[in-house]
């Protein structure tokens, strides 16, 4: 897992987000090799990726705890970040524990589609269910340590 620390918050990418965010970075960079610059800042990826930079680095970090990232049961242990500079159909899910100062960016959901069977909400809620993620940090910390030395 990828570690930063901003706002006193540690923050981890989890392998699954931190898979999705190496591919988005290869693509703009891909992008800015090939394309016009007034065509690359208006790139839906390129867009992508700075409104990801902005979530994790700014808006998640200032107040992880709330209620416009918070939601509801049964996924209440986890927070999600909508709109704030994402595109409309995409979610960025995440997890805080308070008492460790640490926030795991878990995954990035596309699309956001009600009542489709693919919809971001289900897909995310059906990982927790087969246990992608782990319940505590210290668990997070192990899975972290395993992805490094793996890589």
């Amino acid at each position: 897992m990828k570690l930063i620390k901003i706002n006193g918050y540690l923050i981890y990418f989890h392998p699954l987000f931190y898979q999705q965010w190496l591919e988005l970075v290869n693509r703009v960079k891909y992008l800015k090799q090939r394309s016009a610059p007034e065509n690359f800042v208006t790139h839906p990826d390129v867009k992508l990726l700075k409104a990801l930079d902005q979530g994790i680095k700014d808006k998640i970090p200032k107040d992880p705890f709330a209620s416009y990232f918070a939601l509801k049961k049964p996924l209440q242990k986890y927070s999600r970040l909508k709109k704030m500079g994402l595109p409309s159909r995409y979610r960025l899910f995440f997890r805080v524990f308070k008492e460790a100062n640490t926030i795991i960016i878990l995954w990035l959901g596309f699309p956001r589609k009600e009542r489709d069977k693919k919809d971001c909400y289900k897909v995310f809620s059906k990982m927790v269910i087969n246990g992608n993620f782990p319940e505590d940090i210290a668990s997070f910390l192990d899975l972290a340590n395993n992805s490094e030395n793996d890589n």
